[in-house]
């Protein structure tokens, strides 16, 4: 059985650099959208009060779903860093997955709302991260190696 392993030194460089940037990159996307530890207890509110009030289905889902797709978003980097350190396969597909969707979320929120500096560095990161995970060493490497 193989151990679970945050960072895998005897990777190629390019795949070592990609788990590194996708911790990276959940540690500052959970920091940009400023979300906190009490999201979670938020959410189980919001969904437990809208049986007890008025409130839409539409105001449950401008209150959380946002907050939840980012923690959905952070927990995919983190364990797809973790599955792709670990040599599995599953891991790289959730990395490259959550990569390919943070490009595009990123792509739209700045064709929607401008590209201001902190949409183009994170559009930056993103880009970065997906050159990291389909580069042919990368690949050859999750080919031979990975289960």
């Amino acid at each position: 059985m193989n151990r679970i392993k945050w960072v895998n030194r005897s990777q190629p460089q390019t795949l070592y650099s990609a788990v590194l940037l996708s911790y990276f990159s959940a540690v500052f996307l959970l920091l940009g959208a400023r979300v906190e530890w009490q999201v979670a207890v938020d959410i189980l509110e919001a969904i437990v009060s809208l049986a007890a009030s008025d409130r839409t289905a539409q105001n449950l889902a401008d209150a959380v779903v946002p907050a939840a797709v980012t923690l959905l978003l952070g927990g995919a980097f983190v364990v797809g860093g973790i599955g792709t350190s670990s040599e599995r396969r599953w891991g790289h597909w959730l990395c490259s997955s959550a990569a390919v969707y943070s490009t595009i979320a990123t792509l739209w929120w700045g064709a929607r709302f401008g590209l201001a500096l902190g949409v183009f560095m994170r559009l930056m990161f993103d880009a970065l991260l997906l050159v990291l995970l389909f580069h042919p060493i990368s690949r050859s490497h999750r080919r031979v190696w990975f289960t």
